[in-house]
């Protein structure tokens, strides 16, 4: 799923609709391609994240094994403050074996929505708390294992309460100019895909002002 909400003036969100009347035409059955089905599940790990092996059923009748990895919902917030400058933070990335320039964000915890899980992630990540969140993005960045949705968020303003980040999961928050933001996502210097989209989306929707 693939959602946007778009600024009008300064904060008010708006929305267009377009209806399209008319007959609609439809393909005959036989063109139907049935879809790869899932014929049996076994558990690899049941700690988080749970991971677990399917086997799949494909159109043409061969069977193949897929793990997949149950991540669930988690979310990311581009903030920038009332100085113009991005917040990002320094984290260990075990997937890269070093620590990488990185959007505050997480899991969502039990019960939480994603915009909670944004809100939560963003004080505990950074020290600073959003008046509002702008959801930018929901979408899958690695579609072949993972189940899960991302959601991508947009805060300006946020309000630094002083809390200090845990630096057993922060190294590090920067505070880089939108200026610099832009440049660096552009040139493609950030090695998170999730910073450069935020910050890319951000600016096409001309949210990021230098």
């Amino acid at each position: 799923m693939l959602c946007s909400r778009h600024l009008s003036e300064e904060w008010a969100l708006g929305a267009t609709a377009l209806s399209i009347g008319g007959a609609v035409s439809r393909r005959p059955e036989a063109n139907v391609v049935s879809e790869p089905r899932v014929v049996a599940t076994s558990k690899i790990r049941e700690a988080w994240p749970p991971i677990s092996e399917d086997e799949v059923e494909l159109p043409s009748g061969a069977r193949r094994r897929w793990i997949r990895i149950h991540y669930g919902t988690s979310a990311a917030v581009l903030a920038v403050t009332k100085e113009k400058q991005v917040l990002l933070t320094r984290e260990y990335r075990h997937g890269l074996g070093r620590v990488v320039v990185s959007l505050p964000g997480g899991v969502a915890h039990d019960g939480e929505t994603a915009e909670v899980c944004a809100r939560r992630e963003l004080l505990e990540e950074t020290g600073y708390d959003a008046s509002r969140l702008l959801e930018m993005y929901t979408g899958n960045s690695l579609t072949g294992y993972l189940e899960g949705m991302l959601h991508l968020f947009f805060t300006r303003d946020p309000r630094p309460t002083g809390r200090r980040p845990n630096p057993d999961e922060v190294a590090s928050l920067e505070r880089v100019s939108v200026t610099q933001a832009l440049a660096d996502a552009r040139s493609g210097a950030f090695e998170s895909t999730v910073v450069t989209l935020a910050i890319l989306m951000a600016d096409a929707r001309g949210w990021l002002v230098a």
